[in-house]
């Protein structure tokens, strides 16, 4: 069984909080929620498939190979986490707005 550890909840719960002031009105529509989850989608995508060159072009050639690697991942896996939250925060705006 898969559980809603407290960690994810408060991340999802503060990006819905950080939304600025002139996004914060309900979707107009089923359509206009589907085109904001699928925005944030598709840059989830982009950094699951090329996330991780980019991050790897950001780490200095002068450190370690091992360093490199770790640090490289880490910040690879901290940019798909915060579009996966985007995700999810648009999913819960279409399930409390829409539904």
């Amino acid at each position: 069984m898969i559980t809603f550890d407290k960690k994810s909840f408060q991340l999802i719960k503060d990006e819905l909080e950080s939304i600025p002031e002139k996004y914060q009105k309900p979707f107009n529509s089923m359509h206009e929620g589907l085109g904001v989850l699928r925005e944030e989608y598709i840059e989830l995508e982009g950094q699951i498939f090329f996330g991780k060159k980019i991050a790897a072009s950001e780490v200095e050639d002068n450190i370690s190979e091992k360093y490199r690697k770790s640090e490289t991942e880490k910040r690879y896996k901290q940019r798909v986490r915060e579009e996966a939250v985007q995700v999810a925060a648009m999913a819960v705006r279409i399930i409390q707005e829409l539904t």
